[in-house]
């Protein structure tokens, strides 16, 4: 049963398009990488959103939010992912291995964790402890 509920979710089938999305990104980054500086790397990239970004203004009736905090916290996400953006094509254009530099850089979601424990007071489990230890050790042999 829990796997038809699953299935059933609107949060799975959005998390398989993420997937299949972010890995042709980073297969594009490494190409396009290797093609043109990580600074023009990341200005076309933000040229490619804006066909996007429109779509969706559309599918709103070109209505703006409003929430002065919620539009903070979206600008320091596009700032932070800029800069990610940025680091993950230089990361690329060095040379570096296109699939461990992507696994490594897959791990953020680890810093992510830390942060929701000590900003947001979440709590862990062991067994999400020792899922982070593992996912720290996978990488470092990963890179071996």
């Amino acid at each position: 049963m829990p796997i038809r509920d699953t299935l059933k979710a609107r949060w799975f089938w959005y998390s398989l398009l993420c997937i299949f999305c972010w890995g042709g990104w980073a297969l594009c980054s490494k190409l396009g990488s290797m093609e043109i500086p990580s600074m023009a790397m990341q200005f076309i990239f933000t040229l490619g959103t804006i066909p996007v970004a429109l779509a969706l203004l559309a599918g709103k009736g070109f209505r703006l939010e409003k929430s002065p905090l919620g539009i903070f916290y979206s600008v320091a996400n596009g700032v932070l992912a800029g800069i990610g953006g940025l680091a993950l094509f230089a990361a690329y254009r060095s040379g570096g291995s296109t699939s461990v530099i992507t696994a490594a850089t897959a791990l953020y979601p680890m810093f992510t964790v830390v942060l929701a424990v000590l900003v947001l007071r979440e709590r862990l489990t062991g067994l999400q402890v020792v899922g982070l230890i593992f996912a720290g050790a996978a990488i470092v042999i990963f890179s071996l």
